[in-house]
């Protein structure tokens, strides 16, 4: 497993927790960790 698929469902955990359905946990998480990658964060 690499790092952003760590991340990935690290970020999802938490949003599940916070009451988001994973469906648009794992959305958004995508989406966050997809724009930080591209912009060289990660």
């Amino acid at each position: 497993m690499n790092t952003n698929e760590k991340q990935h469902n690290w970020l999802t955990g938490l949003l599940t927790g916070w009451g988001i359905k994973e469906s648009w946990a794992k959305l958004i998480a995508g989406a966050l960790i997809g724009a930080l990658a591209s912009a060289g964060l990660l």
